[in-house]
């Protein structure tokens, strides 16, 4: 049994070191020298780790996230009971946004040493996974199992604060989690309201627009009757229908792809489909985030 001079790695004599590949002869001729040659060893192996370690994080404050966690695991690899060690590689994966990763480092550091500092670490990430998975539910068709996420992650994040020693204000984890339940709120009746569009066909539905140009539109709310009125005699579209709350106007009809809502009808589309005066309701303002804003009433046949 001996030392590797290439890597350091203990090999037998006259083997092949398995950790770099070389070969050579590795034999001692007293049980001093093995002492003293081990004691040696890991002097080595602790100044190779903390050579690792400190390039991991030269790389991290370079932004170089990947070259430092290839060097934060060569650490590890020597010695994988150094929890600040962890703690490194907890904080490069959150810098790559590999947030469940990077829990699981939090938590194998805690788990070697209790560490305010760390837990606060582990507090902020959670808190920056909630605001990622907040993000993620605004671009999908329903966004409330992202948001159910987004709650989990952020409660996660209160209760892992260390108490009063910790340095991060609860405030702040508290407002996010008031935001979670109002985009949760907002998601929910986006969704009601979507479910009853889709209950309806679509010659029965149509886009008020316009509305911004009658102040009698204000008045607009849930279940309150409108008159649809065709003007074929209108300068800018001869499919133009006006839509009135009692006689006043308070719109048109949309007419175009971008001013009117997929599920509903275009002027145009309902043109064969409907008398020349016919009544409506207005149903609600169906909004999600900026891409939705539509104001939607349906036709009483």
């Amino acid at each position: 049994m001996g030392i590797c001079p290439n890597c350091g790695n203990w090999v037998d004599e006259g083997d092949i070191c398995n950790h770099c590949g070389g070969s050579g002869s590795y034999s001692y001729e007293n049980d001093n020298d093995n002492e003293s040659d081990s004691a040696s060893y890991i002097s080595m192996s602790e100044s190779r780790c903390n050579e690792y370690s400190n390039k991991a994080w030269d790389y991290y404050l370079e932004f170089k996230e990947e070259d430092a966690l290839y060097y934060i695991n060569l650490a590890l690899d020597i010695n994988d009971r150094h929890a600040n060690n962890w703690n490194k590689k907890a904080i490069i994966l959150e810098g790559m946004k590999r947030y469940a990763e990077s829990e699981k480092c939090y938590d194998k550091s805690l788990e070697l040493s209790s560490n305010n500092l760390v837990q606060d670490n582990k507090t902020r990430m959670l808190y920056s996974w909630a605001a990622q998975l907040i993000e993620e539910s605004k671009k999908l068709p329903n966004g409330l199992r992202k948001l159910e996420e987004a709650k989990e992650k952020n409660f996660k994040a209160m209760n892992a604060r260390p108490g009063d020693n910790s340095e991060e204000n609860l405030d702040k984890y508290l407002t996010q989690r008031d935001t979670i339940n109002h985009y949760i709120d907002y998601e929910r009746k986006y969704q009601r309201n979507l479910e009853i569009l889709k209950a309806h066909d679509k010659y029965e539905l149509f886009t008020l627009t316009g509305t911004n140009f009658y102040e009698n539109s204000k008045k607009l709310r849930s279940g309150i009757p409108l008159k649809l009125v065709k003007e074929p005699d209108n300068e800018f579209d001869n499919d133009a229908i006006a839509v009135y709350l009692g006689d006043e106007k308070v719109g048109y009809v949309a007419n175009k792809e971008y001013t009117k809502y997929e599920l509903t009808s275009s002027a145009s589309e309902l043109q064969d489909k409907i008398p020349n005066v016919i009544q409506g309701e207005y149903l609600f303002h169906l909004n999600r985030y900026s891409a939705i804003q539509f104001e939607i009433g349906r036709i009483i046949k």
